[in-house]
């Protein structure tokens, strides 16, 4: 057992388990995705942010995961085209010195900027959308920027910057041996799979996900 950020006691490893299954509901892929980071790396275009990237790629995977709507694809791709310049400028200040790190090597303070950046393309009444920006981020540097669903990890409302800082907080909290089973665990529902753990898999990330998820969505037998 250990505590969570609310003082409640959890069980990781159920947790883990029960967001696994609530993933399986969900008919999301059964390799949580390790397929698809292989894909993402190869199209990353590594701070060159171009419109026929954002046309060929991030916009259809974009509305593929339901972060774009309900925005139209001319408003996003008319802000998106505003803010190349300073997407390229901040993925080398914020992102670059990072490309071989993940969550639990960075701070908000370092990072923040090129999320911070990505918020602005989508106008939302309320703020900034946690979703798009996370997803964005996500796609291109998954090890650091973890994803939000509003509906599996019950974050609504929750700023992006929040929920970052959440899930390192989780992973701070768990120790190393109990880390160490996690990870095991998750490696080999995603071998299982199919195909070999890609070393680019946001290992740390996708571990905190599906516990928050797990946490969200306990299994009714348990």
């Amino acid at each position: 057992m250990t505590i969570d950020a609310a003082g409640a006691a959890s069980d990781p490893l159920r947790e883990l388990r029960d967001g696994i299954a609530y993933w399986r509901s969900r008919q999301w892929p059964a390799d949580l995705h390790n397929a698809d980071y292989v894909k993402w790396a190869a199209e990353n275009p590594r701070g060159d942010f171009t419109p026929e990237w954002w046309r060929q790629y991030q916009l259809r995977r974009l509305r593929d995961w339901i972060a774009a709507r309900p925005v139209s694809d001319a408003v996003l791709t008319a802000r998106f085209m505003d803010s190349m310049d300073a997407l390229g400028t901040t993925w080398r200040i914020a992102c670059l010195p990072y490309l071989d790190h993940d969550i639990t090597a960075v701070s908000w303070d370092r990072v923040g900027a090129f999320p911070d950046t990505v918020a602005r393309i989508k106008p939302m009444k309320r703020g900034p959308s946690a979703v798009f920006t996370s997803k964005f981020c996500h796609f291109l540097l998954p090890r650091v920027f973890p994803v939000v669903d509003n509906l599996g990890l019950g974050a609504a409302g929750q700023s992006y910057e929040s929920y970052f800082r959440r899930v390192q907080d989780e992973w701070a909290r768990t120790d190393a041996g109990t880390r160490d089973v996690l990870v095991a665990e998750l490696t080999q529902v995603i071998e299982t799979a199919g195909r070999p753990l890609f070393p680019g898999f946001p290992l740390v990330n996708k571990v905190v996900e599906l516990r928050l998820i797990g946490r969200n969505h306990p299994c009714q037998a348990n």
